[in-house]
Order: structure tokens, then C-alpha cells, then sequence
């Protein structure tokens, strides 16, 4: 199977989705028909579906030992997390005070109580965010661990944790017909949904229906799509999207946002040409977005207090100031996040393959796929 680039393209636009819906949960309520953070958190959703569907799609592609898969994504992720963790926990002083002084938004009390949260055990939550596995630490015993000191990482954590188990789902999950299979599966997916009640969202578990999603495309993409024509893909995308909406209401947007662009994706592979949506998908800017979406998803909320900031001086917001200040913000994560990804994304994802293209990953540790 080969790379789907229109699938960055979609991450690249889900990244602008959640920089604009933070910007805009930092200003005063324009209206109350408009959702204060313009429901973003369903573009992490699609974020999460992504990730199921492409770490199993590389699984499957690039057999290798659990060593070189976990250092490669270790080396993924946790380099520009780590700088983005310290510019946060260095900022945390100036962030309190921005959110004192500025006019009171929908998302300001959460925020500082999530530092006042921090401030309460800021050892143990500094020790877990190090870890990433701050989204797996029960309530009980640190609340809100997810979302203080850098409060986007929640999902990022989620990510790790999936990291680590995925190669086992993927192994269990090929030979699904296998009884011990099916048993292994329905513990882990008890354990799962149990230890979840006792964790929040930041939790693997707790976003096991977004995965799904990601796994079942995977599943079809591999299995069923060679052996259909265009009109049962465009019926089989139409039930599914009806279904959701019937089932979920107002939760089905992520699933409509992923079945339209993988539909996208696959009339392009059918047909030859690329429909409306495809074209979006396929446009360099977004594509080149989508390639930096990560540094835009870890850099951007240190740039939204900081551009607030600029904005203390107001006693009242003028309208324009509700398109500028998410666009400002969406310009300089953009911008910050190209010089990120050269020098630190790029640079580490390199080291990470030159590590493990020698011999000091044991081979023998296990193939993953």
C-alpha cells in the first residue's frame, strides 16, 4: 500500500482548527450561537483517528523489531514536546498574569485553575508530563493531570500510550479468528474501559471509539477497498455518515470530516482526478501545514497568551480583533513552527532512524508487525 499524502494534508487543517479555536476561547463571548472554542477538541478526534489508521498502515508496511519502532517514535514526538513542556513551565508566571489581567473569556477560569491544580503537586506533575504519561494517572491521585503545564499535550500523551501497546493490538488484531486472539483482546479492551472511569480524557482508553475508527478504516482500506467499484464506495461512505449522524448527532462531525476525506482520497485513487475536497487536501500550503502541523499543535498556545497579552490594554474588544487575534495566532505558529521543525523535528526524526539503522536495537526483542 502506498503513502497518503492527502492525509496531511488533513492533519495540516485540523492543526489551524484547534490553534483558531483556542484564540478565539481566549476573547470575551462574541455570541452564544458560536461555540467558544468552535468545537475544536472534534478536530482532535480526527487528529486520533488519523493516528489509528497510519501507525497501523506503517505496521503493516515496515515490519520491524519493537526497539527500532518505539526509539523511531520516540524520537517522533518527544523532542519538540519536551521544548514546548520547558517554554511552557517557564512561562507559567507570565501566563497566570496574562490571564489575570485580560477580559474575562470563556476558557480563563479553567486555565488558571489548571495552574492552581499544578501549583498544588508541581513535582508530580512536572514527573509524569516528563514521562508523557500524564493522561494515565487516575484522578485520584493527581486531578487534571492531563491538561496542566501544557495543556494540548493531553492528547500527545494519549498518543504515547497508544504508541507503546499498538504493535500488540496490531499483531492480535490480524489473526482476530484466533480464539486466545479474541480473549487477549476483550481484556485488554475490559482493562481499558475500567481503568478509563478512573482516568480523564487524556487517558488511551478513553478514546477508544476515535481509534476504531482509525483501525476499521485500515481493516477496509487493506481488505475490502481492491474489491469495489466507485458507486459501492460512494453508497458504503453515504450509510456510514448517516449512520453517524443517527447514532452520534452532534458528535458525528469528526466521523463525517474522515469518511469525506478518506473518501476523497480513494475517488482520486478509483477515478485518477481529485474532486473539491481532494484538491484541498492536496493543495502545497496545506500539504506543507500538515508536514509542520505537530510543532503548530505544540507551539501554539504559548503564542495565544503571548499575542493576548498584546491586548491588556483593551476595555473592550472591537469586532475586528475576533478574526484578527486567531489569525495572528495561526500566522506566527505557522511561522515558528517552520523554523521547529527544521531544526528540531527534522533533525531528531533523522537521529532516531540513524539509531536504529545500526545494531545496537536488539532484533530480538519481538517483531511488531
Amino acid at each position: 500500500m502506498k503513502y497518503i499524502k492527502e492525509l496531511e494534508g488533513l492533519r495540516g487543517l485540523m492543526a489551524l482548527w484547534v490553534v483558531a479555536g483556542h484564540a478565539l476561547a481566549s476573547l470575551p463571548m462574541l455570541s452564544s450561537k458560536i461555540p467558544a472554542n468552535l468545537l475544536n477538541t472534534q478536530a482532535v478526534d480526527v487528529f486520533i483517528m488519523l493516528s489509528g489508521f497510519v501507525i497501523f498502515f506503517m505496521l503493516d508496511n515496515k515490519p520491524q523489531s519493537y526497539g527500532k519502532y518505539i526509539t523511531q517514535r520516540f524520537f517522533r514526538i518527544f523532542p519538540i514536546y519536551l521544548v514546548a513542556l520547558i517554554v511552557s513551565f517557564i512561562m507559567l508566571d507570565f501566563t497566570t498574569s496574562v490571564l489575570t489581567h485580560a477580559l474575562t473569556a470563556p476558557a480563563t477560569n479553567g486555565r488558571l485553575e489548571l495552574i492552581d491544580q499544578f501549583n498544588k503537586s508541581p513535582s508530580l506533575h512536572a514527573f509524569f508530563h516528563l514521562l508523557l504519561i500524564q493522561g494515565a494517572v487516575p484522578v485520584s491521585i493527581l486531578k487534571d493531570s492531563s491538561f496542566t503545564i501544557l495543556g494540548q499535550a493531553w492528547s500527545v500523551s494519549v498518543e504515547w500510550q497508544f504508541y507503546i501497546i499498538a504493535p500488540l493490538l496490531f499483531a492480535l488484531m490480524n489473526k482476530i479468528t484466533n480464539k486466545k486472539n479474541c480473549f487477549a483482546l476483550f481484556i485488554i479492551l475490559a482493562f481499558m474501559i475500567g481503568y478509563g472511569k478512573i482516568t480523564d480524557k487524556g487517558f488511551y482508553g478513553n478514546n477508544l471509539f476515535a481509534f476504531s475508527i482509525g483501525y476499521i478504516t485500515f481493516y477496509f482500506y487493506k481488505n475490502i477497498y481492491p474489491s469495489i467499484d466507485i458507486n459501492q464506495l460512494k453508497a458504503g461512505s453515504a450509510i456510514v455518515i448517516f449512520l453517524s449522524i443517527v447514532l452520534l448527532e452532534k458528535d458525528a462531525l469528526p466521523v463525517i470530516i474522515w469518511v469525506v476525506s478518506f473518501y476523497a482520497v480513494l475517488k482520486k485513487d478509483m477515478c485518477g482526478k481529485l474532486s473539491f475536497i481532494g484538491k484541498i487536501l492536496d493543495w502545497k500550503p496545506v500539504l506543507y501545514i500538515g508536514r509542520i502541523s505537530y510543532s503548530i499543535y505544540m507551539v501554539h498556545m504559548a503564542i495565544v497568551f503571548y499575542i493576548l497579552s498584546l491586548l491588556s490594554g483593551f476595555n473592550e474588544l472591537p469586532l475586528y480583533i475576533y478574526v484578527a487575534f486567531p489569525f495572528g495566532c495561526i500566522v506566527v505558529s505557522i511561522a515558528i513552527s517552520s523554523v521547529t521543525y527544521k531544526y528540531i523535528e527534522k533533525p531528531m526524526m533523522s537521529l532516531g532512524k540513524r539509531i536504529t539503522s545500526n545494531k545496537s536495537i536488539p532484533e530480538d526483542i519481538g517483531k511488531v508487525a
